[in-house]
């Protein structure tokens, strides 16, 4: 079974949070589950916990997956104008984490845990589904129906082209709306049609 997290479940969740290398400094972990216990309480539309989605899948009540599913850090930067970064809040979403228990991989909870995500914001008209992964990760993903990525690079309509690169991790999307599309501009793969 797939179902929201609940408020109560911070500790299920943070345990299988950790099951991915989030590369980020041991001293930061205490500050990261406080925000997801934060996130867990915010319980409310369109998702289960606002803009995000916070699931939990279980087998025998006992949770063995998770994933975070929400805007984008990229969508946040000052680079882009505050229209459009209000705009891509309701177009595109991205999987922050996803992560199966060891004892229960190959099992096919990460392919119903995504296959959820996907169905839930296409059906609230989302048009794009992005990722960061780790290189290792990159076949599950592209499996899935991602195109994985060195850069990610977005155009963005009369803002440009907007570009991001991290060289400990590969981008991947997932087109959710016919209307995006994969164009080359400036020799980058570039992400076309997230705007009206």
């Amino acid at each position: 079974m797939i179902r929201a997290a609940r408020a109560d479940e911070v500790d299920a969740f943070f345990d299988l949070t950790l099951l991915v290398d989030l590369h980020m400094p041991t001293d930061q972990l205490p500050t990261l589950k406080s925000t997801i216990g934060e996130a867990l309480a915010d319980v409310r539309p369109p998702f289960s916990h606002g803009l995000n989605h916070i699931l939990l899948a279980t087998l025998d009540d006992q949770p063995v997956g998770a994933v975070h599913v929400g805007p984008a850090r990229w969508m946040l930067d000052r680079k882009i104008p505050a229209r459009i970064r209000r705009t891509l809040l309701e177009k595109v979403t991205s999987v922050d984490t996803i992560a199966v228990h060891g004892d229960h991989r190959r099992q096919g909870i990460a392919t119903a845990i995504l296959t959820r995500v996907e169905s839930d914001f296409a059906a609230a008209g989302y048009r794009v589904l992005a990722l960061r992964h780790e290189h290792r990760t990159r076949h599950f993903f592209t499996a899935h129906g991602f195109t994985s990525l060195p850069r990610l690079a977005v155009d963005l309509g009369p803002a440009g082209l907007f570009t991001e690169y991290d060289r400990e991790w590969k981008y991947a999307v997932k087109p959710l709306d016919p209307a995006v599309t994969f164009t080359t501009q400036r020799g980058l793969t570039v992400v076309s049609g997230l705007l009206d």
